[in-house]
């Protein structure tokens, strides 16, 4: 990004004042500078694309991508870009798309007005159509209003743009016309003059890295109703990044980029009854919070999502509107902040991107996707909790660690005395657990350190909330208790897990005698074999097939085998972390378990011993992953069940594997 140094070209509008008020951000400038000061012209000259934002004549607000190669912006005076893009028409003849182009921000600017001029639709001297026609549409003296973002996928940089279209220029080629198909798109070649009014540099941060490279375009359109096709549901449950365009009145537009993993905005709604609604978490930024600004001004907005891969685009124009503290959190849970964007139309063109994508690397300051409340109710009920008004989960009670034991290099096993909160109302507020539930700390008070621009060297902890779960592997439960039990116990349980991350690094450098006391914010959860439903398939006796990672093992330490469920584990764990697999046979019968490891990674100077101790006491070992036909052999497919809790990669291979069986995929996103 270009460094600037200039006068800001005003102070904030009122939008942004408000916005600026309700998020406590501190009075500063507005970095935005007048014009387009020339090292930003020379930036955005070797940018390969362009995301422009448009007013339709019915007053929508709608986004488009141009470019795919370096000259999609350029400048050619003072404060003035010109902007070329490939486009396609529909004929001119189309009694029902009279010339209008494929892309709706295009059709915004170029379409049919009275103050166009040119010779479309000529013929020569032999009657026959020209090879080219020329239209030039003129907005008058008052221009259209329109905002831009250059961005370079490839540097993470990016470089915002408002202000407005005078002139612009249409050339078609009569070549694109297909004979008999009146609804075929041809192309075009367009050019737009943009009058420059402010300028400003954007952080790298949430730019998922792509090469970026020119594709001759074929478009289709897909469809263009509400609810949303199949296609278009698709292309936003695995995009990692979208554009947005929004306005401030009848003054000035904001085009920007969003990004972060794959799934982070989330579909409310999709249907002729509910309307289509989106929903997506607002991460931490530069607090400038120019969209969010424009959106409490105006609702209108204009959000679209390219697929890099195929060039399918989903444009969509609706309302948004920005949600803060409890009101966020309790439709996307861990969000301070959130957007919820009701869509009043849209359009999903095939193949309509003049550029490809490949990707490089995401953002290492994505946090992880966040699925919405309902979402998350319905893989477990008991999740509901309440949020007091700054949007962070109410506790029930309050944890303190007593006690840690190192059970491998990387496995502590953690003790902590809960002492509960008598006056929580909440449905999930009950203090009573039992072994191979979860429980939910909250250890922002340790490790949250505030705001900041930029943390590269933790980059995720910029939107971390610090909330975490974590399996009950031990400890007495209090509903199985009596009195005086509970106060011996003291209401005591245990979690078992890997030290990796902030939380869990926290817990490992924890002294005994040093008191570590963290809000409790729910227990809940909790399976048994015979969830997943293999129960209806048969009469016979069925077998509950458990497929651990790791760690992951901590879902299944409540498992036992029954007269009408047989147990059998299959657990991939690392070398250096085979004495879990000792500690976990400790009060178990290994014939009961069906257990087999499948040891992975170099020995170390135990391994031989832990390993003969283990096929010793009747377990099953290999030292090799997981395969196909280990899973398949587990039992008879009439009449078994799995559940998986194991890494990503070893998930996926495992819904492959057993398409269409009875599976359960346990998750800790509560």
């Amino acid at each position: 990004m270009p460094a600037i140094q200039q006068a800001a070209s005003g102070q904030w509008h009122p939008g942004e004042d408000e916005m600026h008020r309700l998020l406590g951000v501190p009075n500063m400038d507005n970095p935005t500078m007048p014009g387009l000061p020339m090292a930003y012209g020379r930036w955005m000259s070797q940018a390969p694309l362009l995301a422009l934002g448009a007013i339709d004549d019915e007053g929508r607000v709608w986004t488009t991508v141009l470019g795919g190669a370096i000259g999609v912006a350029t400048p050619i005076a003072r404060g003035t870009l010109a902007i070329k893009s490939t486009t396609h028409l529909w004929p001119g003849s189309s009694a029902t798309r009279p010339g209008v182009s494929i892309d709706p921000v295009l059709q915004a600017l170029l379409g049919r007005t009275p103050d166009q001029t040119a010779g479309a639709g000529q013929e020569n001297e032999t009657g026959q159509p020209k090879d080219s026609s020329l239209l030039t549409v003129d907005h008058g003296p008052a221009g259209k209003l329109v905002s831009g973002l250059a961005i370079d996928f490839e540097q993470r940089t990016r470089v915002k743009i408002a202000g407005r279209v005078f002139r612009g220029i249409v050339k078609t080629t009569a070549s694109g016309i297909e004979p008999g198909s009146p609804e075929s798109p041809r192309p075009a070649q367009t050019g737009l003059a943009v009058t420059v009014d402010e300028t400003l540099g954007n952080c790298p941060k949430y730019i998922n890295r792509r090469l970026i490279t020119p594709h001759e375009a074929a478009p289709r359109l897909q469809h263009e109703r509400l609810p949303l096709s199949e296609e278009s549901v698709n292309l936003i449950g695995t995009a990692d990044t979208f554009f947005i365009s929004s306005r401030h009145g009848g003054q000035s537009m904001d085009t920007n980029h969003r990004g972060g993993e794959p799934g982070f905005v989330r579909i409310l709604s999709n249907s002729a009854q509910d309307g289509v609604v989106l929903v997506y978490p607002e991460y931490s930024g530069n607090r400038l919070l120019q969209t969010l600004g424009n959106i409490t001004s105006d609702p209108a907005v204009g959000v679209t999502f390219p697929n890099f891969e195929t060039g399918d685009v989903l444009y969509t124009t609706g309302r948004a509107e920005v949600l803060l503290g409890s009101e966020a959190a309790s439709l996307l849970p861990h969000s301070n902040v959130a957007v919820r964007i009701t869509v009043d139309a849209a359009r999903f063109v095939y193949d309509a991107l003049t550029f490809r994508g490949s990707s490089l690397d995401r953002s290492p300051y994505n946090p992880p996707a966040r699925r919405l409340a309902l979402e998350l109710t319905a893989a477990h009920p008991d999740h509901a909790r309440q949020s007091n008004p700054g949007g962070r989960p109410s506790s029930v009670g309050t944890a303190t660690l007593i006690g840690a034991e190192r059970l491998t290099p990387t496995i502590s096993r953690y003790r902590f005395q809960m002492r509960a909160d008598r006056s929580s109302k909440s449905q999930a507020g009950s203090a009573i657990w039992r072994p191979g539930q979860h429980v939910t700390l909250d250890f922002s008070a340790q490790l949250d350190r505030g705001w900041a621009h930029m943390r590269d060297h933790d980059p995720r902890s910029l939107n971390d909330d610090y909330i975490r779960s974590f399996t009950i592997t031990g400890g007495p439960a209090p509903a199985m208790m009596n009195d005086v039990a509970k106060s011996a116990h003291g209401g005591e349980f245990e979690i078992t897990v890997r030290t990796k991350g902030a939380v869990t690094g926290l817990l490992s450098s924890w002294a005994p005698r040093t008191r570590l006391e963290v809000p409790v914010l729910g227990f809940g959860g909790g399976g048994s074999p015979g969830s997943a439903g293999a129960a209806n398939l048969a009469e016979a006796t069925v077998t509950s097939v458990a497929i651990a990672g790791g760690v992951g093992i901590t879902h299944f330490m409540t498992w036992t085998g029954s007269r009408t469920h047989r147990l059998r584990i299959l657990w991939s764990l690392r070398s250096e972390d085979l004495p879990l697999a000792l500690d976990f046979l400790k009060d178990r019968k290994p014939s009961s378990l069906g257990m087999t490891l499948f040891v992975t990674g170099p020995a170390n100077a135990r391994h031989g011993a832990t390993v003969r101790e283990l096929r010793e006491s009747g377990v099953g070992i290999h030292e090799r992953r997981i395969e196909q036909n280990d899973v398949l052999g587990a039992g008879v497919r009439a009449a078994r069940e799995f559940t998986v809790c194991a890494s990503p990669s070893l998930t996926t291979s495992i819904l492959h594997w057993i398409e269409g069986e009875p599976l359960t995929v346990a998750s800790f996103e509560y």
